[in-house]
């Protein structure tokens, strides 16, 4: 088996005579990614190359030499050595700046492509490594190969959302009236102007309420209460607590909504701002940004059994309308419900995606987020499903997802340059923990993601920087 291995090798391949000297005194290598044939890197020793359709860049090279090794001196925050695995490889030592820091068995029964031998962060700034031969090998090797496939150096993941911007309920002002039933809480909402500020007493409001005001950047309209001013329908199958249509420029912060069918749903408005909120125990979603509803954000809020009637409309935060609906909500266009911000949440054991970014919808950002499990009967795709244009899903976290952990789904012209970085996340489950639908469509997935107890691997595409 070896010596067929090697034969073929040495059929489609080419001899490289390496240098220790060029690329490693270079400037050094920006983030990008490096394939086995970029000039960046300093080779030293005899290197083969193999084109392999399944490795990085359409190739790799290997050296049947202890000593030969690969070595890259860049400028970033992580660094990743894709590698590859077969019958014929040997034990490779993997340095940082001179230090060892792993040894990689890359002993395989059969060739596998894609490999990821190590990733790791270091410290913003410049840094080298270097694969190396150790001259050791697994007894069942046939062979101490040294492979190299491509390093991929990621720059350090920069916050995309200011956090500290966001309206919080202890920014509450002065309240302008301040109601105590459901009776009162309607009128006022009926009449809202803008810059009201409506504050919630604390105790049980019953109803499924409405408002639809235009107010301003300047003059907002607050809806504040503590987690102990609670709104519901009274029943988990009847109607949506709070309905929101054409609006702009309003606040809820820091109230409770549970026991109805839908939480908060909010259509035809934007510059929205739900921040503090407990939406709990609904039978569908619990907060539905759509109708092209854009540039609001969800922040700091508890989300929490959303789907307790259906896991399949069991949402925490849903933003858009599924294809199938748009003749029904937005006369048969997308539903561009855009740069929305879903940010800082906890997400406790929704029945569908705790977020959800449907097709039509362009331009979020889904950061530092968590996630804790799901209920019973969940076929979720992720903690995260985008199906939307360039969104950014940054620095999540979470633990036990049904499969995988954050996805980007693909329909029709939707899909495309989504990107994922520095998400974490134990998944517990035979998922991946960032899978991409279409390879194809510029969707990107940094090697700073981690997510471990994915069944499948981490991520089924090349990670990037």
């Amino acid at each position: 088996m070896s010596t067929v291995f090697i034969l073929m090798i040495a059929v489609v391949g080419s001899v490289i005579m390496g240098s220790p000297t060029g690329a490693a005194a270079a400037a050094p290598a920006p983030p990008a990614t490096y394939e086995e044939n970029s000039s960046a890197i300093a080779y030293n020793g005899s290197w083969t190359t193999l084109t392999s359709s399944g490795s990085s860049g359409g190739s790799i090279r290997y050296s049947t030499v202890a000593s030969a090794s690969a070595s890259l001196t860049f400028s970033g925050s992580w660094i990743t050595w894709y590698t590859w695995k077969s019958p014929n490889a040997g034990i490779a030592r993997v340095l940082v700046d001179g230090v060892e820091v792993a040894r990689v068995d890359n002993y395989s029964k059969t060739s596998v492509t894609g490999v990821i031998g190590y990733s790791a962060p270091v410290v913003d700034g410049t840094h080298t490594i270097t694969v190396v031969g150790s001259g050791s090998k697994n007894a069942a090797s046939g062979g101490r190969m040294t492979h190299f496939d491509s390093f991929v150096v990621t720059a350090e993941t920069v916050a995309p959302y200011a956090d500290a911007s966001v309206p919080r309920a202890e920014d509450c002002p002065t309240a302008t009236q301040t109601v105590t039933n459901a009776a009162e809480l309607t009128a006022a909402l009926k009449g809202a102007q803008p810059g009201d500020v409506i504050r919630l007493a604390d105790g049980t409001y019953t109803g499924k309420f409405a408002l639809s005001v235009s107010a301003t950047r300047d003059r907002p309209v607050w809806i504040c209460g503590s987690p102990r001013a609670v709104l519901t329908t009274g029943a988990i199958d009847t109607g949506s607590a709070l309905r929101i249509d054409a609006s702009s420029n309003i606040v809820l912060t820091g109230f409770t909504v549970e026991r109805s069918l839908q939480g908060i749903m909010i259509k035809y408005s934007s510059r929205m701002v739900l921040s503090d909120l407990v939406v709990r125990d609904t039978g569908y979603e619990g907060i539905h940004l759509y109708a092209m509803t854009s540039d609001s954000v969800v922040a700091h809020s508890t989300l929490a059994r959303n789907g307790s009637l259906d896991v399949s409309y069991g949402e925490g935060v849903y933003i858009g309308t599924s294809q199938r609906r748009w003749d029904e909500v937005t006369g048969g266009e997308p539903d561009a419900s855009n740069r929305n911000v879903i940010v800082s949440n906890r997400f406790v054991q929704t029945g569908a995606e705790s977020i959800d970014a449907k097709e039509g919808t362009s331009g979020g950002t889904v950061a530092d987020n968590t996630f804790e499990g799901f209920l019973n009967g969940s076929r979720a795709l992720g903690w995260v499903l985008v199906t939307g244009n360039e969104w950014a899903i940054i620095g999540n976290d979470g633990d036990d997802a049904v499969g995988n952990a954050y996805s980007s789904l693909s329909w029709g012209d939707w899909g495309y340059d989504n990107e994922f970085r520095d998400n974490t996340g134990r998944v517990g489950s035979s998922g991946y923990g960032v899978w991409v639908h279409d390879k194809t469509r510029g969707v990107a997935v940094a090697c700073d993601n981690q997510v471990t107890a994915a069944g499948s691997g981490n991520t089924n595409v090349f990670c990037s920087s």
